[in-house]
């Protein structure tokens, strides 16, 4: 084979391969669970990688792993959405955590927990709570052992979203 007739067919064969390339479309954009926006309708929290997170800052504090609670995820959401409904940050006191942790039949030596809202993604959610002395210690806590996280989505207020996270203890 010559050598312009082996140009024009590498050249040939680099275009083919271009305009497949192109034909392709765009390629979809791939973040990890926790950088992904929850503040938007559909947007859930990931529990395996909010949990990881979690378990691994909590590995560098020194205390065990926490396990996921379904029960406790439920009654996080439950908080979530009444502060999603009434567009407010309640307060512990104004929350009755431990009423709603004995009517969902969970046991507990003592429970935790972060109220929050705005934070558009887990990863800020995290960073948030890590830099709050009473959020920290809750993510910490070192005798306790299972986890719920819950948000709610308010799109018409200034938050856009909120935020529960509660750890206990057991008995």
């Amino acid at each position: 084979m010559s050598p312009c007739r082996f140009a024009r067919r590498t050249a040939l064969l680099a275009l083919v391969a271009a305009l497949a390339a192109c034909s392709r479309g765009p390629v979809p954009e791939s973040r990890p669970a926790f950088y992904q926006r929850l503040d938007q309708t559909g947007g859930a929290v990931d529990p395996a990688s909010s949990l990881s997170m979690i378990n691994l800052y909590r590995s560098n504090k020194g205390a065990a792993p926490l396990v996921w609670d379904p029960a406790l995820a439920r009654v996080a959401q439950g908080q979530a959405d009444r502060m999603a409904a009434a567009d407010k940050v309640h307060s512990v006191e104004e929350a009755r955590l431990a009423a709603d942790l004995a009517a969902a039949g969970i046991s507990h030596k003592s429970f935790l927990a972060n109220f929050s809202a705005g934070y558009r993604t887990f990863a800020e959610a995290f960073s948030g709570w890590r830099e709050s002395k009473t959020h920290e210690a809750t993510m910490a806590a070192p005798r306790a052992t299972r986890i719920g996280l819950a948000t709610a989505q308010a799109p018409q207020s200034k938050y856009k979203i909120f935020w529960t996270l509660v750890v206990v203890e057991p008995k």
